[in-house]
């Protein structure tokens, strides 16, 4: 007759007071034994705190989440350096690196929209002005200086009115800069105007 082998608990002394549970691995059956109360009272804590979590930062709108806490260092930052910038000498280096601060470009584009769009069109596409989207450049070859110095002197000729007269330091440059990320961006509009001046001159 084939020996079938009782189930052996954990506690060979026979003294835990634990119920045995149902379950037998490999010929030993554990007892029932409940979670420690400190550990429970954590993973209930952290469940509470995650609803927390979640409906503060997810739903009521009032968190802010690293993504944004990191954009919203980022414009500070961009708008320290745009700050700074006005104490330097306008240069194309200078103006050049603007193209790069989405403070001052975001901040050239409002001041584009209310000023320069009733000429230029909502995106540069070119109304009673150029299209400033293109490559071709009626003054100078697109260079940041040559769109600096056109912005700020004005051309009578044409009824471009010098814009430094109007627009504080910080403003100037920052048009400028925005109107420097529309080169090159060929959008369809008015017809080129000037001589062509590709990117790489």
């Amino acid at each position: 007759m084939a020996h079938t082998e009782e189930p052996q608990s954990s506690d060979p002394s026979g003294e835990h007071e634990a119920p045995l549970g149902d379950h037998v691995y490999d010929g030993i059956q554990e007892y029932d034994n409940p979670l420690p109360r400190w550990w429970t009272a954590i993973f209930w804590a952290t469940f509470v705190f995650s609803i927390g979590y979640f409906f503060h930062y997810h739903l009521s709108g009032n968190g802010q989440s690293v993504a944004q806490g990191y954009a919203v260092d980022r414009r500070a930052a961009d708008e320290t350096r745009a700050r700074e910038a006005l104490t330097q000498n306008v240069t194309e280096e200078l103006l050049a690196s603007l193209l790069t601060n989405s403070a001052a470009v975001d901040k050239g584009k409002e001041t584009f929209i209310g000023k320069c769009a009733v000429c230029h069109g909502q995106k540069g596409e070119g109304l009673i002005g150029p299209n400033l989207t293109d490559a071709h450049f009626i003054h100078g070859s697109g260079k940041m200086m040559d769109l600096y110095d056109v912005t700020s002197n004005g051309v009578d000729a044409k009824g471009m009115p010098a814009w430094s007269k109007q627009l504080g330091p910080e403003e100037l440059r920052s048009v400028v800069a925005f109107v420097g990320t529309l080169r090159h961006t060929n959008l369809p509009g008015k017809a080129p105007e000037g001589a062509e001046h590709p990117p790489s001159q």
